[in-house]
């Protein structure tokens, strides 16, 4: 395989092997990214030909696997390298935009269906929108629902940390769960939908949620399209073969 992609994210670290014309080693790898910053041989190793391109949320995890040397090749998704595949980021101060974030960007553009929104369902919601010619909007960052129930748990006395699986009530919660339930997940909703019209008032109506969460907001959102757990490793081999081109 010509390339190693990881999508190192906050609590899990993604990984797959693809070539250059698009084979994926599939099913895709994870692990827990706190398991492998004290464990590195839980990463897989490379040939020594093999690129490895990663995209990182993680300040710590980033200085781990540059410090290890454990691959020879290795480069990061930056805005930067999103340029070098055609992003265009005119339009915003790129300076500290997340890896994650134009790693989701340019999937988009693989798309093909631009103008386009992706919400990015994990331990936060995020949102990117690329207009026509590649050109990146802008989004939006949130918590996502299992960090809305902790703080909720962790910011009161006795409020509990609730799993994310417990069923939505048909009217208001009769107890506290069934309360906090509602107010945390209804509210999510509601605030992907306002983030929806903020991307509709720039004429876009192709609209996608990848992640971890994201079979519950397609569920209550018709107007989401799933587009499952490889997106944003999609984007990461996007902007790999790029480059590849370019050199």
């Amino acid at each position: 395989m010509d390339f190693l992609l990881l999508n190192i994210g906050n609590t899990h670290t993604q990984w797959i092997f693809a070539d250059r014309s698009g084979n994926m080693d599939l099913p895709v790898k994870t692990v827990a990214t706190a398991a492998w910053q004290s464990d590195l041989s839980l990463l897989p190793p490379v040939e020594h030909d093999c690129r490895v391109w990663a995209a990182c949320v993680v300040p710590r995890a980033v200085q781990t696997l540059e410090a290890s040397g454990l691959y020879k090749k290795l480069q990061w998704v930056t805005a930067t390298a999103g340029e070098v595949a055609g992003l265009d980021f005119s339009q915003m101060d790129s300076s500290t935009l997340g890896a994650d974030r134009i790693a989701n960007a340019a999937a988009l553009v693989a798309g093909g269906k631009l103008p386009a929104s992706n919400f990015d369902c994990g331990t936060a919601i995020t949102l990117e929108t690329v207009l026509e010619n590649n050109v990146f909007a802008g989004g939006a960052i949130m918590p996502g629902r299992k960090l809305m129930r902790g703080a909720l748990a962790s910011g009161t006395a006795a409020l509990p940390d609730l799993p994310l699986d417990l069923p939505l009530p048909d009217g208001l919660g009769l107890n506290t769960k069934a309360a906090m339930t509602l107010g945390i997940d209804l509210g999510a909703v509601g605030m992907v939908r306002e983030l929806m019209a903020r991307s509709e008032a720039l004429g876009v109506k192709y609209m996608v949620a990848s992640g971890g969460d994201a079979e519950f907001f397609c569920e209550h959102i018709p107007e989401l399209e799933a587009v499952g757990n490889l997106f944003t490793l999609h984007g990461i081999y996007y902007i790999a073969v790029k480059h590849l081109e370019k050199e």
